[in-house]
């Protein structure tokens, strides 16, 4: 008889309750189901196909036409220096900048589908190349939602720091040094020229998959965004949502976050674009801590966005676990930040009262100080994260040092 343990079992026959669950709310809400699907269709078509389509065509053209393996070659020394990845892996971290999710996933799946890095390389890229773009942040949620547009290059900035602090923790990920190349740049760029020519596709051939590819990477992200959506309503109409907020509200409610606060987090749990719209709009609440709460939901990026990286990433050998606890880190680090460089935006904040607890972390002696003195608290801060990241980089430095 075969042994099956009960983690198999679970693994088995949870995602089947889900799915059943999910298509017994879609045939008890048609309606409901209906209106949710159309939201997500009316934000693939209205936001994500515009603003992400013209990035993934020329990110595929990129790679194609071997500027990622030149550009690789010129900044190799810096990049493996700070984050333990090669140049072509670093310039991934820029493209994934510019053109916001799920652009950076792809790229690093590709690179590693080929071979061009290794595994544990693959799994420092993907935890701090997966980021947000400028003009989702700054244009869609800071102007458009929150009606501040210099807040958005705060949090916009916040997002870069904690990416950039995640790609330096996980730098020492798989113990792994990557040796040093040896051949000039002159020899190393005549080499990809050659590799390029040896192709023999040109440059219509490489646009038209180019294009090819972009559409259906455009298509596959769109059924997610109109799935989740209908999870999320299928949720709500089954009252886990409000369930969930009610468990999560108890440990938030400490840090002012009322009832349709959490409610409005949650779902941006799920999808960042209605949770950050929905949080914006809670007006009851200080912007310094609905802020915060939204650069967590970008950093984290929500589950159908986990859900289309996690879809580029399955088909290697990359832990999507370790990649979605990234992705957790990057969320509050980026909203620790927010919180800390809000008093840039704001000299004296807006404080509401809500209960004695909320004053406690928010109208306090503390806080005041902080807010009257962050001119001078906020250099300190910056010079101690700087010494951290040396520090880190000193400690690798020296481990590779002793290991050869």
């Amino acid at each position: 008889m075969v042994k099956i343990s009960k983690k198999q079992i679970i693994n088995f026959f949870f995602p089947i309750l889900i799915v059943v669950t999910l298509i017994l709310g879609i045939v008890s809400y048609p309606n409901e189901s209906i209106l949710a699907a159309k939201k997500g269709l009316s934000i693939w078509t209205n936001v994500l196909i515009p603003s992400l389509l013209p990035f993934i065509i020329g990110a595929n053209l990129v790679v194609d036409l071997k500027v990622v393996d030149i550009i690789g070659y010129i900044i190799n020394p810096i990049t493996k220096f700070i984050f333990n990845v090669s140049g072509k892996s670093a310039l991934v971290f820029v493209i994934s900048t510019v053109s916001g999710y799920p652009v950076g996933a792809k790229l690093a799946s590709e690179l590693r589908n080929n071979n061009q890095i290794s595994q544990f390389e693959g799994q420092r890229l993907v935890s701090f190349c997966s980021t947000s773009g400028p003009l989702f942040i700054v244009g869609s949620v800071a102007t458009g939602m929150f009606k501040n547009p210099s807040l958005g290059y705060l949090m916009l900035i916040c997002h870069y720091l904690g990416s950039i602090s995640v790609g330096l923790l996980f730098r020492n990920y798989g113990k792994e040094s990557l040796s040093s190349d040896k051949s000039s740049l002159k020899t190393n760029v005549l080499n990809t020229i050659n590799n390029r020519y040896k192709d023999e596709r040109g440059f219509f051939v490489l646009f038209g998959s180019a294009v090819f590819n972009g559409v259906n990477t455009l298509l596959s992200i769109g059924g997610f965004v109109i799935v989740f959506s209908v999870v999320f309503e299928i949720f709500s109409l089954f009252n886990v949502i409000s369930l969930i907020s009610s468990i999560l509200y108890l440990p938030l409610s400490l840090f002012g976050v009322t009832k349709e606060l959490c409610h409005a987090f949650i779902s941006g749990l799920f999808e960042i674009t209605i949770g950050c719209d929905r949080v914006s709009s809670v007006l009851s609440t200080p912007e310094v801590l609905r802020a915060s709460l939204s650069s967590f939901l970008i950093g984290f990026s929500g589950l159908s966005i986990l859900a289309q990286c996690c879809n580029f990433i399955a088909k290697t050998d990359i832990n999507t676990k370790f990649y979605i606890f990234s992705k957790f880190l990057h969320g509050c680090i980026a909203s620790i930040f927010t919180f800390l460089l809000y008093p840039i935006l704001k000299s004296d904040l807006f404080v509401s009262n809500f209960d004695t607890m909320y004053n406690l972390v928010y109208d306090n002696s503390v806080w005041n100080f902080y807010s009257r003195n962050y001119n001078i608290i906020l250099p300190i801060f910056i010079i101690l994260y700087i010494f951290m990241i040396l520090l880190i980089l000193e400690k690798t430095s020296y481990n590779l040092k002793k290991e050869s």
